[in-house]
């Protein structure tokens, strides 16, 4: 089969499993956002860190050695007990960095100078969605607000869980009261108004975000925080290493209640720049893929020993990266990797990067 030929019938046979009436579920990983800029990843986190917490804080000193050593974040910040104090302080450092890269891309995604890569694909998502499913879940551990722009910016509308004005509270029946609407039918020669759900996006943040904060146990949303909050109000932010599944998993019902329910009900699960590294966030989405078979479509740049044991799960399981270079170790931008249960649809393309959400959404969807 001519390289071309192969291409193409992969693409059909994608577009054949995203035609399917079924209820996707959208998990969107870090890499969605490195992507709009590098510093949203780990090793600028590690950076900031070590310049900004004093190497005299409790606590702080053994693992800033670690990181000056050459080890990354997650693993410097995994397997230690750390003060509350400086759990805080972490969760506040790292909600400040985030804040300040998130603020000066906001502006650019609002306004449609810079697209958010998965801003196409929601779009795509949003439009299969069926009367009897009007909603899209949305599960993401990103601390930034870049899906709220891109959602702001192309009028689809999204909610957080949370309900009120400036000052939010968790309160998903209310918060989905909101996104409903009367449309008036005639019956029997009469008008009614029948009461029916409005498309959107239930966004689910479940390591915390840039405008979620804490007081004691009370959480509340608040957007004008993002440049600081008060100093009896602490940043909902699950940071790096163990600590982020400590500090998650305390708040387990808030953060991560709707998300498991929502997986619990979709049947499809289409997944953008995550890695399959955290096993309290995806485990459940495998359990389903391999029990009920169903689709799952992973998009994301850089191959793994954890992506590779994915496709063996089922025939409706794609994995889309780039592909890794032999000699350097780099992955190829302009590449792509497919690898699929059938050995007809696998193989490497140079000059596709299908491993974009929005190269996707445009060659395989159509927009």
């Amino acid at each position: 089969m001519k390289n071309d030929d192969k291409l193409k019938k992969i693409k059909e046979a994608l577009l054949a499993v995203m035609r399917e009436q079924r209820r996707w579920l959208l998990l969107v990983g870090t890499g969605a956002s490195v992507e709009m800029d590098t510093e949203l990843g780990m090793p600028a986190l590690k950076d900031h860190l070590l310049n900004e917490i004093p190497k005299d804080t409790d606590g702080w000193e053994s693992i800033a050695k670690r990181l000056e050593q050459g080890d990354d974040l997650e693993t410097s910040l995994t397997g230690i007990n750390l003060t509350e104090s400086l759990q805080d302080e972490i969760a506040r450092q790292t909600a400040d960095f985030v804040a300040g890269k998130d603020a000066a891309l906001r502006d650019e995604v609002l306004t449609g100078k810079k697209i958010w890569v998965g801003e196409p694909l929601l779009r795509q998502l949003i439009r299969g969605l069926s009367p009897t499913w009007p909603r899209l879940p949305v599960v993401t551990p990103n601390y930034d607000m870049l899906i709220e722009y891109a959602c702001s910016k192309t009028n689809i509308p999204y909610i957080t869980g949370y309900h009120g004005g400036i000052m939010r509270i968790q309160d998903w029946t209310k918060a989905r009261e909101r996104l409903y609407r009367l449309n008036p039918v005639t019956m029997g020669g009469k008008r009614r108004d029948i009461i029916t759900p409005i498309s959107c996006i239930e966004l689910m943040k479940v390591h915390g975000s840039i405008n979620l904060f804490r007081l004691d146990g009370t959480f509340v949303e608040n957007d004008l925080w993002t440049a600081g909050c008060p100093a009896d109000y602490t940043p909902m932010i699950a940071p790096p290493g163990d600590m982020k599944n400590k500090g998650a998993l305390n708040f387990y019902g808030r953060l991560f209640g709707e998300a498991m329910e929502a997986i619990d009900k979709a049947d499809a699960f289409f997944v953008i720049g995550y890695g399959f590294r955290d096993e309290h966030i995806h485990q459940k989405i495998l359990d389903r893929v391999h029990s009920l078979k169903c689709p799952l479509i992973v998009l994301t740049l850089d191959p793994s020993i954890k992506l590779e044991q994915l496709p063996a799960m089922g025939k409706n399981v794609w994995v889309v990266t780039g592909i890794p270079n032999q000699t350097n170790g780099k992955t190829n931008l302009s590449g792509t990797r497919f690898a699929n249960s059938n050995q007809e649809l696998n193989g490497d393309f140079d000059g596709v990067n299908l491993w974009q959400s929005n190269v996707f959404a445009e060659q395989i969807l159509g927009g």
